[in-house]
């Protein structure tokens, strides 16, 4: 996690209605905001809070079971860090088995909720930003604006910053590290880029962050849901 990093202020977002969604691991349910002690209006800051504590809930659930470790880095034999595609990213698992009969298997944690809120737009600095509903465990980005260096890089230094390769973080009270768990490789679309990731158990502030990095490298628009 960046030691800096700068937030959005003050652009507030209107949560909408909800249904009942059938709650499967592929069709998230979605939560009624009536029910969450938040207000009908948030600012970006407390809209990712909101969209990530369902997903995170899920994850320290599995961090308080005594025969798991939870995000591990998928390594070598040797401890470095297993990698692959052109960019070389590595990525995590959500938990491991330490015991029974799966010991040694990593096991996926899947978003059973979704917020829903009316999907909302906003200017920051020189990009035309837009967020609609997503999972924390898989969101799509769109940029448009800049070249494939620039993009490549941008997504690149965003996720090794928050990925913590080192495993250097020390778990919150919830038994989670705040670091994000997976990025595809950016793909062209036909304006801009498109990655895929899994936020794992980063903060919101890790998608201001990354907001903020791919404005400063030319993106004129962004899209995030």
């Amino acid at each position: 996690m960046p030691s800096k990093y700068r937030t959005i202020v003050a652009v507030p977002c209107r949560c909408g209605p909800s249904f009942d969604a059938g709650g499967t691991t592929h069709h998230p349910s979605v939560i009624d905001v009536r029910n969450l002690t938040r207000p009908a209006k948030m600012t970006v800051s407390e809209l990712l809070s909101a969209i990530r504590q369902p997903y995170a809930d899920l994850l320290a659930q599995a961090a308080a079971q005594p025969v798991a470790v939870v995000e591990p880095a998928y390594r070598k034999a040797d401890g470095t860090l297993a990698t692959e595609g052109p960019l070389a990213l590595p990525c995590r698992a959500d938990f491991v088995h330490t015991g029974g009969e799966s010991a040694g298997q990593p096991a996926m944690v899947d978003s059973n909720a979704q917020l829903d809120f009316e999907p909302f737009a906003f200017e920051l600095d020189t990009a035309a930003v837009s967020i609609q509903p997503f999972v924390w465990d898989w969101v799509t980005v769109e940029a448009d604006g800049f070249d494939e260096a620039a993009a490549t890089d941008a997504f690149k230094a965003w996720f090794f910053a928050w990925f913590d390769a080192d495993d250097a973080r020390v778990p919150a009270e919830d038994g989670l590290h705040g670091v994000v768990h997976y990025l595809s490789e950016p793909v062209r679309t036909e304006h801009g880029w498109q990655v895929n990731a899994d936020l794992g158990s980063a903060p919101g502030a890790a998608v201001e962050d990354l907001l903020f990095r791919l404005v400063d490298a030319g993106a004129t628009r962004i899209s995030i849901g």
